[in-house]
């Protein structure tokens, strides 16, 4: 889950503040008009049309900070980062004492990975608005992502108790206590993610499960964020079908087959017909607060299904490959999530594995982006696996006939995992809040984790990868145990 930082986008005002009253104001000069065209496309969404008039608008007036400023929030809405923290520098050059240039200067700093240069900008501007919990928030955001936990959870505690704390300020402290393994605080934090509107409810005609006793309930589990998150929390189905609820999950038809064999379940359905008969229902993402988090370690993960016809299908397919170490790779998640950039590669970042004598990869990827792998001359050393798979199922039947998975943070990486297939598991240098520190993580104990030195080098965590591969390889042929 990625966090929401406000831009701030506007026009600046009059001197002392004052707002000119229409009959006192100058006629417009060209540089005025393309600004104020351009404040006008930039709100109406037409970004391209804005980029061009706030670029004219510069160049006729260069004192123009806040089309400095607004350039680099429109630079950053389109993943145009190092621009976006070059003009944004060029605005606070010009106006170092206004908030909200400052502010979106952080901002990009913050997403282009720059922790430790945004981490000075956030802390002045909550100085300077100490109520205000959006500075607050994104103070705590930003000290998470270089990995000052405890800094975050006692910034949020005193804020708090202060009155100041919202509930967006509480769900970054809930991922600090998880990323330290706090899970029972953590989820109950993290019950505050409702609120920034990233993650949204379903639309049922159903109250919401918040607590309380459940026997002989009809409680429906429903699907909240991405295919990894539904076998993630799978696990916690037993704990309520224990307080004596008749459970209903819903799962989309790429995890049916995986799921239809699931412990703690009733029924899973596909979708809610009109008229469904339950009394509850509660998020997937819920479950951990609401059944009860254990303190030391998550519940194992859930007895997933690989149907027989799909392991068949695998067994096919990498059988011309039986004498080589076979690797499964997946290298990007959705492309509809907001933080997929941050956590994703290329297929070719791969290639060094690629070339590795006695070594074949294979790619487990379904998505989007598809077409772009086979386009790509990856797709010559990397055999595309799972591109006509019909759903996870087939796909953890793959998985099922690897050596070792070596993947980018995404659904695949659960299922594998679940199943205690050995996955390597590359992050980010923020990682996922969940994993928490270390190389290992008590939600998968087959998985290993390999995160960045440094925010956005993927090449230096490859180079570990490849050695760490070489390293297996020969720990297995000493072994006598060969691919």
């Amino acid at each position: 889950m990625a966090e929401q930082r406000e831009a701030e986008i506007g026009a600046g005002s009059a001197p002392g503040g004052r707002k000119k009253r229409k009959s006192e104001r100058p006629p417009q000069s060209a540089a005025d008009a393309s600004f104020n065209q351009a404040l006008e496309r930039h709100r109406k969404g037409d970004l391209e049309r804005a980029e061009t008039l706030y670029r004219a608008a510069i160049q006729a007036d260069p004192t123009n900070a806040s089309a400095w400023s607004n350039l680099g929030v429109l630079y950053r809405n389109t993943d145009r980062l190092e621009a976006s923290v070059a003009v944004n520098r060029k605005a606070v050059e010009l106006a170092p004492d206004r908030a909200a240039l400052r502010n979106n200067l952080a901002n990009a700093l913050h997403d282009s990975g720059r922790f430790a240069a945004a981490e000075p900008y956030r802390r002045a501007l909550l100085i300077e608005d100490p109520t205000n919990p959006l500075r607050l928030r994104d103070l705590a955001a930003t000290l998470r992502a270089i990995d000052r936990h405890e800094d975050v959870i006692t910034l949020v505690d005193a804020a708090e108790a202060d009155g100041v704390a919202d509930e967006e300020c509480r769900l970054q402290r809930g991922f600090s206590n998880l990323m330290l393994g706090r899970y029972r605080a953590g989820f109950a934090d993290f019950e505050a993610r409702f609120a920034g509107g990233e993650v949204t409810l379903p639309k049922l005609a159903l109250p919401r499960w918040t607590g309380g006793p459940v026997e002989g309930k009809r409680v429906l589990v429903t699907a909240e964020q991405g295919f990894g998150d539904a076998v993630l929390m799978a696990r916690f189905l037993p704990r309520l079908k224990a307080m004596g609820a008749h459970v209903t999950l819903f799962a989309k038809r790429p995890l049916r087959r995986l799921f239809s064999g699931l412990e703690g379940v009733d029924a899973v359905v596909e979708r809610v017909e009109a008229g469904s008969q339950f009394d509850l229902f509660t998020p997937n993402m819920s479950l951990p607060h609401l059944v009860g988090m254990p303190e030391d370690a998550p519940p194992p993960a859930p007895r997933l299904t690989v149907p027989e016809d799909s392991r068949a299908r695998a067994a096919e397919l990498v059988a011309p490959f039986r004498d080589r170490f076979r690797i499964g790779i997946v290298w990007t998640g959705s492309l509809t999530y907001r933080g997929n950039r941050r956590r994703s590669v290329t297929p070719e970042h791969f290639l060094g594995l690629a070339a590795m004598p006695g070594v074949q990869l294979f790619s487990l990827y379904k998505g989007d982006a598809h077409a772009d792998f086979l386009a790509s001359g990856a797709a010559g050393a990397i055999v595309d696996a799972c591109g006509a798979d019909r759903d996870f199922a087939d796909s953890a039947a793959v998985a099922e006939a690897m050596d070792l998975m070596i993947t980018t943070d995404t659904g695949i990486v659960h299922v594998a995992a679940s199943l205690g297939l050995p996955v390597w598991n590359l992050l980010s240098a923020e990682g996922f809040w969940l994993y928490g520190r270390g190389e290992r993580t008590p939600w998968y104990p087959s998985m290993r984790l390999f995160r960045q030195a440094r925010m956005g080098e993927w090449g230096e965590l490859f180079a570990r990868v490849e050695a760490a591969v070489e390293a297996e390889r020969a720990a297995r042929d000493g072994a006598g145990g060969g691919a």
